[in-house]
């Protein structure tokens, strides 16, 4: 094996391409992030293009992702011009994505324990009982994909859909501190099994009790027989 061999092996087998961080994504048309980090050239021309400055270089503490871009959602969520896609020279964006609607840079998740409409809908039960609740509804009024990505539940519970691109304007608008709606990237090492982390902030989310319940059934008895040349993983943590 040459060096320029192994040093490509290393590169590609380097576990810190995996970089999942909360409210930190890809710009639209990522690919997967082992992937990008090879095609990336740090051109900055997405950073450029963009007209909301939604875009920044990583910092020069972020080891071998420096000068890569990113988006903040805690800071400026992305706005979905989508203006970057066709300017990338190497395909690490893809330059066929168009549509607002067909992004995927992650998933919302919202704190049912702070987020304020839910506090309003529980008054009593969370101790607001004088009539001091608030009532919010800035994800909603925020979303570019308004009605489909976030709707209102009973008109005051803000329920994030399948439609969800994980722009970050919900998490950008939030008024709450800390925030109450956090973006999971994806394609960006974030864990198989997202939905055990959302559990972390939605304890009493019965849809997300009934997923569990649901992965909990399939995955208990007797596996099927079939060969495979490679080794499987079967906890629960790496679904």
């Amino acid at each position: 094996m040459t060096f320029l061999e192994r040093l490509r092996n290393l590169l590609n087998n380097n576990p810190f391409k995996h970089n999942f961080v909360k409210n930190r994504m890809r710009p639209p048309g990522a690919i997967d992030e082992k992937a990008f980090m090879e095609r990336c050239i740090r051109c900055a021309r997405c950073i450029a293009v963009c007209p909301y400055r939604c875009i920044e270089r990583s910092a020069s503490g972020s080891g071998i992702r420096v000068g890569t871009p990113y988006i903040y959602a805690e800071k400026k969520g992305c706005y979905l011009c989508m203006s970057c896609p066709p300017v990338c020279p190497t395909g690490a964006l893809n330059n066929k994505l168009s549509i607002p609607e067909d992004v995927r840079m992650g998933v919302a998740v919202i704190n049912e324990n702070t987020c304020l409409n839910h506090i309003y809908a529980r008054a009593e039960e969370m101790g607001y009982s004088d009539g001091s609740a608030l009532y919010c509804n800035t994800c909603y009024n925020a979303c570019p994909l308004q009605g489909k990505a976030v709707i209102l539940k009973d008109l005051v519970i803000p329920v994030i859909t399948d439609l969800c691109t994980g722009c970050g304007i919900c998490a950008e608008r939030c008024p709450t501190s800390p925030k109450s709606v956090e973006i999971f990237p994806s394609g960006m090492g974030a864990p198989a099994g997202i939905y055990f982390y959302i559990k972390e902030f939605n304890a009493k989310n019965e849809e997300v009790k009934k997923l569990l319940e649901e992965k909990e059934r399939i995955t208990v008895g007797k596996e099927p027989t079939f060969e495979y040349d490679f080794n499987t993983d079967n906890k629960l943590e790496g679904w």
